[in-house]
């Protein structure tokens, strides 16, 4: 109610009218605008000369109470609820009951059906539940998904001509196809990938390609050269030929030669300063002089780091060189060590039949291999401690080529329980292990299977066949 209309009371006792009965308010219209008028049982006089009549008009009042009886309580006609809710003045005096809203939704401060969610603001991992309007962990949240639908709730589209992954954790796009039918090393450089391959098995060397995953273009480097895997220091890309290493820096179109080795290394690893090659042989054979040469990258004396060791992988936790290769003359039983590269001094840490050759890969705090016991099982073995934990066991074998420790997990394409893809293998808690893609989504085949796998900043790339595919707009 105006303030203005404080003065009603003091008017209508002047005026000899009486006290007023139950109070009735008019808003009207009037050539002075809107007037909102209390009137008792009699027509009094009201604020600028103004009073009830029994329709519920203004009049200009002589100054004192109207003859024609009481007021028609039904000059004031009650408002109506009109889509309100809950508890409002009916505009005569009384409140109107508007009732509730949906399940959904609350009744607001101005008396309108809003949703429980309207003004509630979540973290991005969460949504607002309509029901109740709290913040809860999303559907997309709990599912890892970053596209496709999840329990009805959108999560986000692919961009580009990337198409979301059965997993909904990440959108995929191919890039290229690399004119080889059999692909054998990758290496990833910023948005280069460089990939050696042969057009059939019957090839000598390898020829090499470098796949640019912004362009999709490719681009041949050498034919039929290449005798090694190609590896890289992070800026650099090296690899063996008969002349020798090769070595293509960035920005660089032709390769330069580093001498000292002319012949297939099974594995090549780089530092800083030397290059390693697992140097071919043959102890079936009985061939003599292979093992695992050192080459220094600035040029000067080739040396054995260790001799007598076949196909040999290597990985590399400053100052030790691990290895694993075999030694006897049936390339049969493998041997996992440690070279101290500052001494030269040799250890060796696993040995015998159980062991996988063709696995080593090396963290901060431990090294992984592969036992092939009871399946194909990932073990990781502590610097500092005795005791090892079998991290994942997969029905199909495992491959360092498609092994990628990234942070706190170790991500590797394996089949565990009938389930094939790409798993995330937390190393704290191994059983807490999740599907990341698919088979499907990795495109592998009764023909194809996936190679090589890379992880970038947020996605992932790898080669299935002789094709190149990678991740788009998500993270791990």
């Amino acid at each position: 109610m105006k303030t203005w209309l404080l003065a009603v009371p003091l008017l209508v006792l002047s005026v000899g009218c009486g006290p007023a009965a139950s109070e009735c308010v008019c808003s009207v219209s009037t050539v002075l605008g809107e007037r909102d008028v209390a009137c008792g049982t009699s027509l009094c006089v009201g604020p600028d000369g103004y009073a009830c009549s029994l329709r519920g008009a203004l009049s200009v009042s002589a100054g004192s109470c109207s003859t024609t009886g009481p007021m028609n309580p039904n000059t004031c006609t009650p408002k109506a609820c009109n889509g309100a809710c809950g508890s409002v003045p009916d505009g005569c005096g009384g409140a109107l009951s508007c009732g509730g809203c949906a399940a959904d939704q609350r009744c607001s401060s101005t008396n309108t059906c809003e949703s429980r969610c309207a003004g509630v603001t979540c973290a991005a991992s969460e949504r607002c539940e309509p029901t109740t309007g709290a913040c809860v962990m999303s559907a997309c949240a709990r599912a890892g998904a970053v596209c496709g639908v999840v329990d009805g709730q959108a999560c986000g589209t692919c961009p580009g001509t990337s198409v979301c992954a059965s997993t909904r954790q990440q959108c995929l796009e191919t890039v290229a196809t690399v004119p080889v039918q059999y692909v054998f090393s990758t290496a990833l450089v910023g948005d280069r990938l460089f990939v050696t391959g042969v057009t059939s098995l019957q090839a000598n060397g390898r020829d090499l390609y470098v796949v640019d995953l912004v362009t999709k273009q490719t681009q041949r480097l050498a034919m039929g050269t290449v005798l090694s895997p190609v590896a890289t220091n992070g800026t650099s890309v090296f690899w063996t030929e008969a002349m020798g290493a090769r070595r293509l820096g960035p920005g660089e179109t032709q390769p330069t030669t580093i001498s000292g080795l002319n012949g297939y290394c099974a594995d090549l690893l780089v530092t800083s300063q030397h290059l390693f090659c697992g140097y071919g042989g043959s102890a079936r054979l009985g061939v003599s002089g292979f093992g695992i040469k050192r080459v220094p990258l600035a040029g000067g004396a080739v040396t054995w780091v260790k001799e007598f060791l076949n196909s040999a992988r290597m990985a590399l936790g400053a100052p030790y060189l691990f290895y694993v290769g075999t030694t006897d003359n049936f390339a049969s039983f493998a041997t996992l060590g440690a070279i101290d590269t500052t001494d030269g001094s040799d250890q060796v840490l696993v040995s015998g039949g159980a062991l996988d050759s063709r696995f080593i890969m090396v963290d901060a705090d431990a090294y992984y291999f592969v036992s092939n016991q009871t399946g194909a099982t990932l073990t990781r073995m502590p610097f500092t401690a005795a005791q090892s934990t079998d991290l994942v066991t997969s029905e199909s074998g495992l491959s360092r080529d498609t092994t990628v420790l990234q942070g706190d997990s170790l991500f590797t394409v394996a089949k565990v329980g009938g389930v094939e893809g790409l798993w995330r293998v937390p190393v704290a808690n191994p059983s807490g292990r999740s599907l990341v893609l698919s088979a499907a989504d990795l495109k592998v085949t009764a023909q194809t299977s996936t190679s090589n796998l890379h992880a970038t900043s947020g996605d992932w790339v790898f080669v299935t066949g002789s094709t190149v595919y990678r991740t788009v707009g998500a993270g791990r």
